[in-house]
């Protein structure tokens, strides 16, 4: 009877310890659940004030979206402006560079056409006879082989002579070609450069005449956008004159690897869309791919890095090379990983993820341009 009640106990001790045990489970299991869910709605909370810092970036008044686009085509003229400029400066100095060669090539042919002219006439008046008498008035045979050596170095002499005479004045002609196309597209460049003069100072009046209307914080946000667009029309010409100018006519790449292993979600696609900063509608010239700060971005494809700095809208960025025209850009990146002149393989890291520049978050803002031309780096590259 004892033994029945103490193995009762014993029973009920067990039975009772594997509830408690149970029941501290289940409530760590049911934490942890809990944890997890928490964490999840910490990062979509995150994710979700990103696109609302986003929002409230892009959230301008009518007025500073319409400043933003006249901003937009303002940079734009005066880039084009400085452009021409720079070409009427290299036009007048080729010109005049030019027209110094063609004053002496001028001298050279008149000289050489007048000393032409004179053998020409000595020629005339000597007749078709002169060298068959110098030859019959040989004395003896070495007399006859010096009188005809002589005359075959007059002959050549008149010859390169003629020769010489007839280069000049097709050097002259093309020269006189050269220089008058110089000229006509230095007027041409001059030209352009006053409309577009005109054209930036009636679009800055009209610019200005909108900024007095602005308040004081709108105006200290327009003129962070101002330099955010500057910026980017900054790296639009850079990007152009690398694939103009590429390490090889063709294209050493190879297959394009995706630039960011482990991370495939796009936030915002290539294509035409209202920036988020500026308000103004406009092609977003790459793909931007959500990624932890710190994340390898590695090289697509192998090439040479032709950029390794920090813009002031990109943030750290890299540009590199890859031949035939072929440029790809990465940016916001926390860390810069290569130099310029750098020869880089696929799959190699150029930057660490980041939002540096003008970015809400972390992410890798990846461009690919062919010829000077913005690409869609999805129709290049195959998602991770």
């Amino acid at each position: 009877m004892t033994e029945n009640r103490l193995l009762k106990i014993s029973f009920s001790v067990v039975l009772f310890t594997i509830l408690i045990f149970s029941l501290s489970c289940f409530t760590f299991a049911e934490s942890l659940n809990e944890l997890r869910q928490e964490q999840s709605e910490m990062e979509t909370k995150e994710e979700s004030s990103e696109i609302e810092l986003e929002l409230v970036k892009g959230e301008l008044s009518d007025l500073q979206v319409e400043i933003a686009n006249l901003n937009d085509d303002i940079i734009t003229l005066e880039m084009e402006i400085n452009a021409l400029d720079e070409k009427t400066t290299s036009l007048s100095s080729s010109i005049e560079e030019n027209s110094s060669k063609l004053e002496v090539l001028t001298d050279e042919y008149t000289e050489n056409k007048a000393l032409l002219d004179k053998r020409l006439i000595a020629m005339y008046k000597a007749g078709n006879t002169k060298y068959l008498d110098v030859l019959l008035n040989s004395t003896s045979i070495s007399d006859f082989i010096s009188n005809y050596y002589f005359i075959e170095k007059v002959v050549d002499a008149d010859t390169r002579l003629l020769d010489t005479v007839s280069e000049k004045k097709v050097e002259l002609e093309e020269r006189e070609i050269t220089l008058q196309n110089q000229k006509e597209e230095l007027s041409e460049a001059r030209e352009s450069a006053e409309k577009k003069r005109v054209s930036l100072s009636n679009m800055s009046v009209v610019k200005n005449s909108y900024v007095k209307k602005l308040s004081k914080e709108e105006k200290e946000l327009q003129d962070e956008i101002t330099e955010f667009q500057k910026a980017l029309k900054q790296i639009e010409s850079e990007i152009a004159a690398v694939s103009l100018e590429s390490i090889s006519p063709d294209y050493i790449g190879g297959d394009m690897r995706w630039p960011v292993p482990g991370y495939s979600r796009i936030t915002s696609n290539f294509g035409m869309r209202v920036h988020p900063i500026t308000g103004v509608y406009k092609l977003h010239t790459g793909v931007d791919i959500s990624a932890p700060e710190g994340t390898n971005f590695i090289a697509a494809a192998d090439g040479v890095v032709v950029q390794a700095y920090y813009n002031s809208a990109y943030g750290n960025m890299v540009m590199i090379d890859h031949g035939g025209g072929v440029v790809t850009l990465y940016a916001h990146g926390s860390s810069i990983e290569v130099s310029v002149g750098d020869t880089v393989k696929q799959g190699q890291t150029v930057l660490k993820v980041g939002h540096t520049g003008y970015a809400t978050g972390p992410h890798a803002h990846f461009e690919i341009r062919v010829n000077g031309e913005y690409k869609n780096p999805l129709n290049y590259v195959s998602s991770n």
